[in-house]
């Protein structure tokens, strides 16, 4: 579904360690703008994505900390979006604020949740209490519309949660979310600022991936990764959200930016392929990971995969080189090594 990414601006009521906006907000505010868009340009801007887009994403920053945000929702509802929001979901822990958005429209949620516990999370987000608002948000979207559909939490990896990936999943199942992604960060923001104590290593977290997956699959949960090559991957290659994106258009309307960003077109130039990439199945189909990865870690750990070439993306969306889905008893680890 073409999609157009609007960003409200740059205002949270988070500081997360990972954050990819830091450098924009930044930027905005050197030039002497606001730190947010006004009402009036979004309300200009959801009339021009229209005509490109049939789907919109409402993010920021935190949308939801924004007093026009009803009127907004209620301006892209009349316009016919299908409407989706990225948010910390902890406004929503208020259970008047969270009928009122959810009155308005169908809205299809993805929460971030950092950590299995406040401990965690709130060391992520730098902001105490944190964690407490984002579940009772959870909890309360649940409970008003009654079912899981139109909710998925995200976790972004780091250093900081990279032990906690499948505690962190295992939790959000017990939520009774059903469709979870797993997340490499983009190096920007607050992640470039602190690079080596934010971003980690591949082959540190691998494991935690792949029993993360599994995981979903054993709970029937639908589960994606996103900035993650094929290569760490294997036997999960179609959970890859890039197979989605490289099929549907999606546009990004960056605050401070002048011009409309094509963000398949720009994903692609921002990420790096390493010299053993062309020995690769997967290289025709493969982005590589975010340019900032191989520029501090270099490409050791991207181990190029035997087998016939995969010629098209969709070939992975329709699994024609890999097994069934239940691979339990085929995979070369064990879900014993998972923390308790």
């Amino acid at each position: 579904m073409p999609t157009a990414d609007i960003k409200l601006g740059y205002s949270c009521n988070n500081d997360c360690i990972h954050c990819v906006i830091a450098d924009h907000r930044d930027l905005v505010l050197q030039k002497g703008l606001p730190e947010d868009i006004s009402e009036e340009t979004y309300r200009k801007e959801l009339q021009d994505s229209r005509a490109r887009a049939d789907r919109v994403v409402f993010t920021g920053g935190e949308p939801t900390i924004r007093r026009e945000l009803l009127d907004l929702i209620a301006f892209a509802r009349d316009l016919g979006f299908v409407i989706s929001m990225q948010t910390n979901g902890r406004r929503l822990s208020r259970m008047d604020f969270a009928r009122a958005l959810c009155g308005l429209a169908q809205v299809n949620f993805t929460i971030a949740l950092h950590g299995p516990n406040s401990a965690v999370h709130d060391a992520i987000t730098q902001r105490e209490g944190s964690f407490y608002e984002t579940v009772q948000g959870i909890r309360n979207v649940l409970e008003i519309v009654g079912n899981a559909r139109s909710m998925g939490c995200k976790i972004v990896i780091s250093k900081m949660n990279a032990p906690y990936i499948v505690d962190t999943v295992r939790f959000m199942l017990s939520l009774g979310i059903e469709s979870v992604s797993l997340t490499f960060p983009h190096a920007c923001g607050n992640a470039r600022k602190d690079f080596f104590n934010v971003v980690p290593r591949y082959r540190d977290i691998q494991q935690q991936i792949l029993n993360a997956l599994e995981i979903c699959f054993q709970e029937g949960a639908s589960v994606q990764t996103e900035a993650l090559p094929y290569c760490l991957i294997p036997g999960f290659e179609f959970c890859s959200t890039e197979l989605t994106q490289q099929s549907d258009y999606t546009e990004l309307k960056q605050y401070g930016c002048e011009n409309i960003i094509d963000w398949n077109r720009v994903r692609v130039k921002i990420k790096e392929k390493g010299p053993a990439c062309p020995l690769c199945r997967f290289d025709k189909v493969c982005e590589g990971p975010w340019n900032e990865y191989p520029q501090n870690y270099g490409f050791d750990e991207l181990i190029p995969v035997p087998g016939e070439p995969v010629l098209h993306y969709r070939d992975l969306i329709q699994r024609k080189y890999f097994p069934p889905t239940k691979r339990s008893d085929t995979l070369p680890y064990s879900l014993d090594c998972c923390p308790a």
